[in-house]
């Protein structure tokens, strides 16, 4: 068996406008992860093939920009549907804890080659589920012109669908970001971690405190779990 799990979130700014007493802020997490097994040309959660994303580069500019374009969309509806948890009247300066089985993000049956985790913390009274980028925005960010171009390398890359995952998840937590800040709501802290067993788990198990996410407001504390059945060895 193998657990992902977030242990600790430190929030500095809870994003809310309001000062002293008032100043509480409901908070919602949306957490998921992206495994890779070797061997194996699925990925959980990962809708797009290793195949896929390394023969972009025989492709047309077009062509590349409509798969990444389906690939944006699909992580939009992963941020959607992922496991998400409220919680009300959180103060700047504040670590939110998730008891002794903390906050699982992943579990499978078998130790995973490849992680990568996500997670978005929102100060909004919006619905996520109701998040959505206009193309022409996407197309047109620094973040998805970087990816085109790292797709004429793709097939030099160690592990093209990871590679196309964790720039996939920059594309929206930038544009996600930009939409939050029009709409008056706010992004809290947006983390991601990309870990391979090799460097990081030969055993299973990972623990880490205090890891910084992308802007600087936020510190997590997570924990990584697993051990081999004998009949998997």
């Amino acid at each position: 068996m193998f657990y992902a799990r977030i242990n600790k979130i430190k929030v500095f700014n809870n994003r809310e406008g309001f000062l002293g007493l008032f100043n509480r802020a409901e908070i919602r997490i949306h957490s998921y992860a992206t495994a890779l097994y070797a061997g194996n040309d699925s990925s959980a959660g990962l809708s797009a093939s290793p195949l896929t994303l390394s023969a972009m580069i025989a492709l047309t500019d077009e062509q590349r920009k409509e798969i990444l374009l389906d690939a944006v969309q699909a992580e939009i509806d992963r941020l959607a549907q992922s496991r998400t948890l409220a919680i009300d009247r959180v103060k700047d300066n504040q670590s939110l804890l998730f008891g002794d089985s903390g906050l699982v993000i992943y579990s499978s049956e078998q130790i995973p080659d490849m992680l990568n985790m996500q997670l978005w913390v929102i100060e909004s009274d919006a619905d996520v589920r109701q998040f959505a980028l206009d193309a022409d925005k996407v197309i047109d960010s620094d973040a998805f012109k970087g990816l085109l171009i790292a797709v004429e390398t793709a097939l030099t890359v160690t592990n093209p669908v990871l590679s196309g995952v964790i720039g996939i998840g920059t594309i929206v937590a930038n544009l996600l970001r930009q939409k939050l800040r029009s709409n008056k709501d706010d992004l809290v802290g947006y983390w991601q971690m990309t870990l391979n067993r090799t460097e990081h788990y030969p055993h299973g198990t990972r623990d880490r405190q205090d890891t910084a996410d992308t802007t600087g407001n936020i510190l997590v504390d997570y924990t990584l779990f697993g051990f081999e059945n004998v009949a998997d060895l």
